[in-house]
Formats: C-alpha cells, sequence, structure tokens
C-alpha cells in the first residue's frame, strides 16, 4: 500500500512538473483501469485557492493510439464556494491528418486544456470539479458508454497570464 501511494504521489510530482512548466497551484489526475473510461465513472477533484488573483483551469487529458475518435467531448461541472456551473466542450485529439495532438510521452499523447480562462479566484475559495465523458458515435444518440483509449484525465489550475501576440 504504501509502495503504491508513493508511486502515484510521485507520479503527481512528475505530472506537475511535465504537464505545467512547474507554473500550477494545483494539478490531480485519475487513472483508468485498462485504458477504458467507463460512462459511469465521473472522476472529481477538490482544489482550495493558496492565493488571490485570476486563475486559468485546465483539462489535463492522457490518450494512447487506442482511442477511436479524431474529438471528444466533455461536460465540467464547477462548483464554486457553493455556485455551481457547467460547461459541455468539445476539443480535437487529432489534426488534419489524423496525427495525434498533444505531447508522446511513451505510449500516451499528453493534452492540457483550457476550459476556464482568467476567472477571478480569491485565497481560501474552495472549488469542486466533476468530469464526465459524452462523447458519441455520430449514428448515435446516446453517448459510449467504454471509451477505450483514455488513460487519465485531471485538473490543473495556473495562475493567469495573458497570452503573447507572436
Amino acid at each position: 500500500m504504501t509502495r503504491k501511494i508513493i508511486v502515484a504521489a510521485s507520479l503527481s510530482l512528475w505530472l506537475l512538473g511535465a504537464c505545467t512548466r512547474g507554473t500550477a497551484e494545483f494539478a490531480a489526475t485519475r487513472e483508468f483501469p485498462g485504458r477504458i473510461w467507463e460512462r459511469t465513472l465521473v472522476p472529481s477533484f477538490d482544489y482550495t485557492a493558496v492565493s488571490d488573483g485570476a486563475k486559468d483551469f485546465y483539462v489535463y487529458l492522457e490518450n494512447t493510439n487506442e482511442y477511436p475518435y479524431s474529438n471528444i467531448y466533455l461536460i465540467v461541472r464547477t462548483d464554486k464556494n457553493g455556485k455551481l456551473f457547467a460547461d459541455t466542450l468539445e476539443y480535437e485529439m487529432t489534426d488534419g491528418r489524423g496525427r495525434w495532438l498533444g505531447t508522446k510521452v511513451r505510449n500516451a499523447y499528453e493534452n492540457l486544456l483550457v476550459f476556464k480562462w482568467n476567472v477571478p479566484v480569491r485565497k481560501g475559495d474552495s472549488l469542486h470539479f466533476e468530469i464526465e465523458q459524452a462523447t458519441r458515435r455520430n449514428d448515435r444518440t446516446e453517448g459510449d458508454e467504454r471509451l477505450p483509449g483514455v488513460q487519465r484525465i485531471g485538473i490543473v489550475v495556473k495562475p493567469h497570464e495573458e497570452k503573447q501576440d507572436e
């Protein structure tokens, strides 16, 4: 049991450094057994703000070549101090030629996908996030019960940074 905790903590620290370039206030992920995201599994994350200021919120997504689609639909629910917000999001997972987007790490691709930008937060604010997968085939109205090729999902919170024009 202790070894699992150490491995999980090490992985979280690696994730924090690797996908956030060291600027994150918060980063947490959940791994899916067998790299399959079951529709009934809705990962949740709790964050308490450590400082005042605007924040940017990201979904961290790690997929493998087993992922069957070129995009993903997510429903992200946010509870900020008792106020509920829900966002239905679509993210492209491949480029126009069908190549995976993101950073290749071993057998997976890491993506850091913004879903809220420049959100005012005060130190001590409590935020609860839930991420639901809502991907489906075009010929169906119901979402996929099992979404293969999704290895890990998470939430990353960074202090807001204005983008520079390049």
